[in-house]
């Protein structure tokens, strides 16, 4: 295990609430994290600004509001300003089971060098709250993705995870929306970052409304096809 080894937590808001707080209660309790960053929408509703401001009341919280759109945006410039050597990113509308998260942060610790994310597919329960018919086309992607990339990761698109941050400082990101998001595990994989997936679970929540619709959805798959086609080089930072 690495003796520098130092964790920030991002949590992106934009309307959440007492889900935000309950994900953050349930983070703090096993991390032990140098620092919590929460990225905030520059439209986030005053009740989920009052609430991280709550939490931020102690020094190893801050937050910031992201000055460009989208997800993808809030995440690039989080990567840039954190303070640890690894950056978790999480929901801030505990649609991850945070239970998770101490198995995550144990195999991080022990494998410095490698990326720790979740799969739904590795719980006897992963998709609860889920439809038969979008089980089934997360299904069908994750196979085709696998045979793509010849992995045998289980499950590629959900960005929860915990990797190196001069992984993804040396990364070229492209897109700033939730297109995005495939971007996180695709990129490091074919740049040769090895993996280590965690069983969760979906967890259906109780406040609010998802931003992902199903529309975006559709730009993940233009995502993972520009980086199927990409040479290795291409996805690196320019120094």
């Amino acid at each position: 295990m690495s003796e520098d080894y130092r964790l920030s937590v991002v949590i992106c808001a934009v309307d959440e609430t007492f889900s935000l707080e309950r994900t953050f209660e349930k983070l703090d309790r096993d991390s032990h994290a140098e620092e919590y960053l929460f990225v905030l929408s520059a439209s986030c509703t005053p009740a989920c600004l009052a609430t991280v401001e709550k939490l931020c009341a102690r020094p190893d919280c801050r937050w910031m509001y992201q000055t460009g759109k989208g997800l993808g945006n809030a995440l690039r410039e989080a990567f840039e300003c954190v303070k640890g050597t690894h950056v978790a990113i999480w929901s801030a509308d505990e649609a991850t089971d945070a239970s998770s998260f101490p198995e995550m942060l144990r195999l991080s610790k022990e494998n410095p060098e490698k990326i720790v994310k979740i799969s739904r597919w590795l719980h006897e329960n992963g998709f609860e709250g889920y439809g038969r018919f979008n089980k089934l086309l997360n299904y069908v992607s994750q196979r085709v993705f696998g045979l793509m990339f010849r992995s045998d990761l289980t499950e590629f698109t959900n960005p929860t995870q915990i990797a190196p941050v001069a992984v993804y400082r040396r990364i070229r990101w492209d897109h700033t929306g939730f297109d995005f998001l495939p971007e996180l595990t695709f990129k490091p994989l074919k740049l040769g970052v090895e993996f280590i997936e965690v069983p969760t679970k979906n967890v259906p929540r109780e406040e609010g409304r998802s931003h992902n619709t199903y529309f975006s959805h559709i730009f993940y798959y233009r995502t993972v096809l520009e980086i199927f086609f990409a040479k290795k080089e291409n996805l690196i930072r320019e120094a």
